[in-house]
């Protein structure tokens, strides 16, 4: 029975999809989903699917660097290797290189889709988690003022309540006007939640954070608003700024989340499988904070329905997890394996 659970096989192939209109923020833009797609098969035939969107901008790598890392480095040290013995198979892919973690993350979904199909479960039950939705926020990238209103205003005719702005492009006086402009313009009931991805400073972010404060906005956070080695200013921003801060390029690893907690410096932490090298070291993650009383969001890059899938499946798991950022799904005319793994309606994704 063992050697049935065996790995036998893991090809590697690439998937693209156009997005509906480019994706903007302050570190760079995207105008497709560019996948390494996974498939692990194992000797009874059992398969799973995992998928990675690398970035040089955001987690330092490309497609072809992704690819290549699978093929020639974390394939040859896990074919062979049993399911049984998982502890060991998922510490060989965390092992098998320093950094490259959204290679591992391939590798590891693909890993845990095989372990839930063998067990004839959901990715969601066997994290422990439910099936159902989950609803998550969706991002307006960076533009016109004009452009970023109107998109606003028609992901709210579409049922999202809660919209994510992408800042920190152009000038501060800009930025902080159209968040007003923008609110207004969403309504009363919409939430906001704003992500500067490291272009401001401590006084910029005050000066914002109070005025937005003082006009009464309704904003669930601010993300990462200053560099991410600079954990002098986010733990002053977390002390004073009227609306709490969110860690997300703080945050990339277990160790990262270790000094980020030990000086206070978020409110809330953004876990992302591309950052972390998948659901293992993402669980570690969402542990520790959840023992600082500090929440978590779970968010994601412009990915793919299969490692979107997963990032459901981790926030069903885990009542830590209190807010969702995975609307990549809804920034695409049609993924093609969709129906396989969720269905969209309004703001939710309802996974199977």
């Amino acid at each position: 029975m063992a050697e049935q659970l065996a790995i036998a096989d893991l090809q590697v192939d690439i998937k693209q999809i156009p997005l509906k209109q480019p994706f903007v923020t302050a570190l760079h833009r995207v105008d497709a989903v560019n996948a390494v797609r996974v498939t692990v098969r194992l000797a009874n035939g059992v398969t799973g699917v995992g998928t990675c969107t690398p970035n040089e901008k955001v987690t330092g790598d490309s497609l072809s660097s992704a690819r290549a890392v699978i093929e020639e480095t974390i394939k040859p040290l896990v074919l062979g290797k049993n399911l049984t013995d998982w502890k060991e198979l998922l510490n060989t892919v965390k092992t098998s290189i320093v950094h490259n973690a959204p290679a591992k993350a391939a590798v590891e979904i693909a890993l845990y889709n095989t372990r839930a199909n063998l067990f004839g479960l959901t990715l969601s039950q066997l994290l422990g988690g439910k099936g159902g939705s989950v609803e998550t926020d969706y991002t307006i990238s960076i533009g016109k003022a004009e452009q970023m209103i109107a998109n606003a205003q028609k992901m709210v005719d579409q049922g999202f309540k809660t919209l994510k702005l992408k800042l920190g492009a152009s000038h501060l006086k800009r930025d902080i006007k159209l968040v007003e402009d923008l609110a207004y313009a969403a309504g009363p009931m919409v939430h906001l939640r704003l992500d500067m991805n490291q272009a401001w400073d401590v006084r910029q972010t005050m000066q914002a954070a109070e005025y937005w404060h003082k006009q009464g906005l309704l904003i669930d956070f601010i993300e990462q608003p200053v560099p991410a080695w600079d954990l002098d200013s986010m733990a002053y921003l977390t002390r004073h700024s009227p609306y709490p801060i969110m860690a997300d390029e703080s945050v990339e690893s277990y160790e990262d989340a270790q000094r980020v907690l030990a000086k206070n410096a978020c409110d809330y932490i953004n876990i992302k499988l591309m950052k972390t090298g998948g659901l293992s070291e993402a669980q570690k993650i969402n542990d520790l904070a959840e023992s600082r009383g500090v929440p978590t969001m779970v968010g994601s890059m412009i990915e793919s329905i299969e490692s979107l899938a997963a990032a459901c499946a981790f926030y069903r798991a885990n009542p830590n997890t209190i807010f969702a950022d995975l609307d990549a799904i809804f920034m695409v005319d049609q993924d093609p394996d969709l129906n396989s793994y969720a269905e969209c309606f309004g703001d939710n994704i309802v996974v199977r």
